[in-house]
């Protein structure tokens, strides 16, 4: 393996088993108007939908967000999982332990970041998802930003000297077409600017806590951290942007394969 090439499986495995939840507690906490991305997510499931399968569940926001309704939880990391509610399984993306064609909805929060290889995640969430049922996914998104935006990611990048990244890159590149050789439709793919606000040194470390920084030491952590922390206190607060596409896909067909 080339010195720069990242392992993702085992730094996701170790980043995630160390601080569990950390994805969730910072994007709990990012609000656009009324909601969070989680509630933007789950507002793409439909009231008739019964059964919901929750991919990549992590501690479970999403089963939070549809209190009330059938939602089962997966994923493979056994100390997210251990904090999800409700039903849920240890299992691997490509290998759901599911019957074709059993679920209304899969649900994805960020998860299509990380999941590799996603063409073959894709195939395996259409072959639970019934013909018509829906797959409704977050991801990480490079706009909106506004000029301010740009000013303090720049600064903050600065101060780890690296860039946060995702298995996937910073944004899935030809998402709808790996949608539609996996047997979906894209009935929509919006974007929204989200809100993070920074008041005290912990929110501050809640942010940097949670970006996937392989390589990176503990004291440009803190250090950038710190950074944020007091532009904040100069500022009686600072907004950090955080962008998110969603995308919501009709399950119509078989995964298209080559002969």
């Amino acid at each position: 393996m080339p010195e720069n090439e990242i392992d993702w499986p085992d730094y996701l495995r170790e980043f995630h088993t160390a601080a569990p939840g950390s994805t969730e507690a910072l994007l709990s906490r990012a609000v656009a108007g009324d909601h969070t991305p989680y509630r933007w997510l789950v507002r793409a499931v439909s009231g008739e939908a019964r059964r919901v399968l929750d991919l990549a569940c992590g501690n479970g926001p999403v089963s939070r967000e549809l209190y009330g309704r059938w939602v089962v939880g997966v994923d493979n990391n056994p100390a997210q999982l251990a904090g999800a509610p409700g039903p849920k399984v240890q299992a691997d993306a490509l290998h759901l332990p599911f019957a074709n064609e059993v679920f209304d909805v899969v649900t994805c929060s960020m998860g299509l970041a990380v999941l590799q290889p996603l063409p073959a995640v894709l195939a395996e969430a259409a072959r639970v998802l019934r013909r018509g049922g829906v797959l409704a996914a977050i991801v990480p998104a490079v706009r909106p930003l506004r000029r301010g935006d740009i000013r303090t990611l720049s600064g903050l990048t600065t101060r780890l000297r690296s860039t946060p990244q995702f298995p996937a890159g910073g944004e899935i590149t030809e998402l709808k077409d790996k949608l539609h050789h996996a047997g979906f439709d894209v009935m929509e793919s919006q974007r929204e600017r989200y809100v993070y606000l920074i008041r005290t040194r912990d929110d501050a470390q809640r942010l940097v806590n949670a970006l996937y920084l392989p390589g990176t030491p503990d004291v440009r952590r803190d250090t950038a951290a710190g950074w944020l922390a007091d532009r904040a206190e100069s500022k009686d607060g600072l907004q950090v942007a955080i962008p998110i596409r969603r995308i919501t896909a009709m399950r119509t067909k078989l995964a298209v394969t080559a002969s």
